[in-house]
């Protein structure tokens, strides 16, 4: 072997091991902030410092694999030409966006109308922050595709009990649905993913389940009805 071809590999297995590594600084990075801003702020109200961790450390990962990873993630466009097939677009798109429309009817009539607008600004920026981490980047592991579609899928569902659960404000037996929502949700989006290398279709999906269980309200507490 020469000494170019292991220098490639080392350099290979380094982003292999940053990247692997990744969701662990973001779960442990979120989770300080939250332990901070619960005991600076009224539990309803320290989401929002906690969320703002969330995606600084997000962000410091992506500029970190653009910057001396060489990483960069391809959005795509959304047009005629670049419309998924069929199959794709039903399992990997529409069906993980209306996982939690049940949620949506049940309680939609209980939310206060000052909520909507927060509902429908987080539901513009989150899915953008987790979808170029929890797919766009976690996708350049050198990896196979199935251990990248349940490496990302199993990390992403645990986040959600690991950093928001205080939030929700739900008794623990009920937090299994919302694990298990969320890990069919990051499997087919990052099946979609790997085989339309369009990340805007993910985005999309991802802007309507947020939408659809009433995000900001479960964070502040609301009685919402979830089973």
């Amino acid at each position: 072997m020469s000494q170019t071809a292991a220098a490639d590999g080392r350099q290979t297995a380094r982003v292999k091991v940053i990247l692997l590594s990744m969701p662990f600084f973001v779960l442990l990075f979120t989770r300080g902030g939250i332990e901070i801003s619960v005991r600076l702020l009224p539990l309803r109200y320290s989401w929002i410092p906690a969320i703002a961790f969330y995606y600084l450390s997000i962000g410091a990962c992506l500029l970190y694999s653009r910057r001396r990873l060489g990483l960069h993630i391809d959005y795509g466009t959304l047009s005629r030409r670049s419309f998924p097939k069929l199959r794709l677009f039903v399992f990997g798109i529409a069906f993980p966006a209306i996982i939690p429309l049940w949620v949506f009817v049940k309680n939609v009539g209980v939310v206060p109308p000052e909520f909507v607008f927060y509902i429908v600004l987080f539901s513009l920026i989150n899915p953008f922050f987790e979808e170029s981490f929890w797919r766009g980047l976690l996708d350049k592991i050198d990896a196979g595709r199935t251990f990248r579609i349940f490496y990302s899928a199993l990390l992403f569902s645990f986040s959600h009990y690991f950093l928001w659960g205080a939030y929700w404000l739900l008794p623990p037996q009920k937090w299994i649905a919302a694990v298990v929502s969320t890990f069919i949700m990051g499997t087919l989006w990052m099946w979609f993913y790997q085989r339309h290398r369009n990340l805007l279709y993910p985005i999309l999906s991802h802007v309507l389940v947020d939408i659809f269980n009433l995000s900001v309200a479960m964070f502040f507490g609301l009685k919402l009805v979830t089973v």
